[in-house]
């Protein structure tokens, strides 16, 4: 399952412009807030689901837009026990060492409560679907000069309140 996952986040045509997505897609996809304030507001009982965190090399096919070893994590976004999203989060050695000590400690607390309260600049944020019908969406921020990158994939039970 997870594999699928991946290789449909590794595989995708990103896209920026809103249309063909209906506006509730818009408003999760395309939403320039805090996408884990936004699942807070909304869940009954929000929880986050570590699958995996490590290094990896800069020159495995996950880190096509870095040029230096990241800090690897994926968790599923859920609401109580159904899955709502994968997600992944890239995060340059520079970067950990630099200003994100604490992201290879966070454990099962959501990546966005530390990420948005960094004040960061978000320099793109891009959505695509899938064969599978599945949508994703990927950010990438600077906090102090440096990068990471988010990847989300909606998954099944993703109800798009």
């Amino acid at each position: 399952m997870f594999t699928k996952y991946r290789k449909i986040l590794l595989e995708a045509e990103w896209h920026s412009e809103p249309k063909p997505l209906s506006f509730t897609q818009q408003e999760w996809l395309l939403h320039e807030g805090s996408l884990t304030q936004k699942l807070l507001d909304v869940a009954t009982h929000f929880n986050v689901e570590v699958i995996q965190e490590k290094w990896v090399a800069k020159n495995s096919e996950k880190t096509t837009a870095c040029n230096e070893d990241v800090w690897l994590r994926e968790v599923i976004l859920k609401d109580g026990e159904t899955n709502w999203i994968f997600a992944q989060t890239l995060v340059p050695k520079s970067t950990i060492e630099n200003i994100a000590q604490n992201v290879p400690k966070l454990g099962n607390e959501p990546i966005g409560l530390w990420l948005f309260s960094q004040n960061p600049t978000r320099t793109k944020l891009e959505w695509t679907q899938a064969e599978n019908g599945l949508f994703a969406r990927r950010g990438v921020y600077e906090i102090k000069g440096y990068s990471l990158e988010i990847r989300e994939l909606f998954l099944i039970d993703f109800p798009y309140l």
